[in-house]
């Protein structure tokens, strides 16, 4: 059974994505995990026991009550840790074929970097599980039945392939592939990794997913996180963020 652990800090924000890892459990039976760490970032200051002794006892009881929401036909397990939440992440990621992770991110600045310190995109990048990006204005019902692959056009390498089969086979997704290109006398069709291929004339890639999603019926966008090069590394790049934290679809994240 898959697990779909949900990093949270009880606000409106991350109550969303457990909405959506919700819908995933019941799509693919699996369980859940929320995940809260209330470690208190590094700074020259001394905090005391009682500090800290505090911070376990409301996130504990915050936990007990979100917990209480999931559905009783769900499997629910929960974590708090005083542990920073990138390393307990991690730690639970172990198991790379069980595991799916689902993220909220608001805006310009995810919740993460306010409620922790930590870049949220450095915790994606630590990370070598499927994670779903939930922005603040992301729309979604279920189940899930139409995926756009976002592409440059060159292949998947088999670690990617085995990650988006598992997916596409779990939630029985329809799947069409898209790259925007910026000749227009470069746009075409034709097939990628056996999906349909849309090439889209578009002078912003960024935009031309987001307006490529609306028309072609999206519910969920994917994108390969790459390790080649800094043009492909998907949170490294100022656009390809951009992508991630404004989208209107869950964005679907699958690293090299």
């Amino acid at each position: 059974m898959k697990t779909i652990v949900v990093p949270v800090d009880f606000t409106d924000l991350s109550n969303k994505a457990m909405e959506f890892a919700i819908g995933l459990a019941h799509s693919i039976d699996a369980g859940l995990m929320p995940v809260h760490s209330f470690a208190i970032p590094h700074t020259g200051e001394t905090f005391s026991s009682t500090l800290t002794d505090l911070l376990q006892k409301n996130a504990e009881e915050a936990m007990e009550e979100l917990v209480a929401k999931v559905p009783s036909n769900i499997p629910c397990q929960n974590m708090v840790t005083a542990y920073p939440l990138k390393e307990a992440l991690q730690k639970l990621s172990k198991d790379k074929s069980n595991i799916w992770v689902v993220m909220s991110t608001k805006g310009e600045q995810d919740w993460l970097d306010h409620q922790l310190g930590t870049n949220a995109s450095h915790i994606v990048n630590a990370l070598n599980v499927p994670v779903f990006l939930l922005p603040e204005d992301a729309e979604f019902t279920f189940p899930l039945k139409e995926a756009l692959f976002a592409t440059d056009g060159e292949p998947l390498d088999d670690s990617v392939k085995l990650k988006w089969k598992d997916i596409k086979d779990s939630l029985q997704l329809n799947a069409q592939a898209i790259k925007v290109v910026k000749n227009a006398e470069g746009a075409d069709a034709g097939i990628f990794e056996e999906m349909q291929l849309h090439e889209i004339y578009h002078k912003n890639i960024i935009q031309g997913i987001m307006e490529s999603a609306e028309f072609l019926k999206g519910d969920l966008t994917v994108a390969v996180h790459h390790k080649r090069n800094p043009l492909k590394n998907l949170f490294h790049s100022s656009a390809t963020k951009r992508l991630a934290l404004t989208h209107k679809n869950p964005l679907l994240v699958l690293h090299e």
